[in-house]
């Protein structure tokens, strides 16, 4: 269920026979945010051949968003083997576009294959990578009393607490890692917290 997700963009170069691939790849969470990053990346470089495009969205295994596009470029010889080297890596959550500035000599379907792997791989090593793990949001409703024993069994399941709201008792939001919810709900129940998740 866990995969590794970038924790923050990075921007990397590389080279191959005097053509320039410029990689931004960072963490992406919809198809419109990494949309505005490519035009933010076309602004930045106006006069780039090619800008070379792969999206991951959600778990790598079995992806919610799963695209790429070569821009120009011979039919797969660039999104598709950026898109390849994500999933096969295990990194969802993840836009990579690769800029390219043609260096005068052809490279071919299969350096261009390379390069474009290659200039993904070279990002995805400057890559700040962390474990995702999926959350489950509820609300508990609770007397007085209970409260802080709420927030610390919440704590002691890896979740946090939002901001409570106080009327006739006490509705608290709180965050859980997916994995300890079941568990947790089964102890809040037995001690008569009441639970909306969802």
């Amino acid at each position: 269920m866990t995969y590794q997700i970038p924790c923050s963009p990075v921007v990397s170069e590389t080279e191959e026979k005097k053509s320039r691939f410029i990689c931004w790849l960072g963490p992406v969470e919809d198809r419109a945010g990494f949309l505005q990053q490519l035009d933010s990346m076309r602004n930045r470089y106006p006069d780039a051949s090619h800008h070379c495009t792969a999206l991951v969205i959600g778990n790598p295994a079995n992806p919610e968003v799963m695209q790429s596009d070569d821009d120009g470029e011979p039919g797969g010889s660039a999104g598709r083997p950026m898109l390849e080297l994500l999933l096969k890596q295990g990194v969802g959550n993840v836009g990579a576009i690769v800029t390219r500035y043609f260096g005068g000599t052809k490279l071919g379907v299969g350096g261009l294959m390379r390069a474009y792997r290659g200039a993904v791989g070279a990002a995805l090593q400057r890559a700040e990578l962390q474990p995702f793990v999926p959350l489950v949001s509820a609300v508990v409703y609770c007397d007085f009393a209970q409260e802080s024993r709420l927030r610390f069994l919440v704590g002691q399941a890896g979740g946090d607490c939002g901001t409570a709201s106080y009327a006739e008792g006490v509705t608290m939001p709180v965050e859980v890692p997916q994995d300890c919810w079941g568990d947790l709900a089964v102890t809040l129940a037995a001690e008569g917290y009441r639970v909306h998740d969802g």
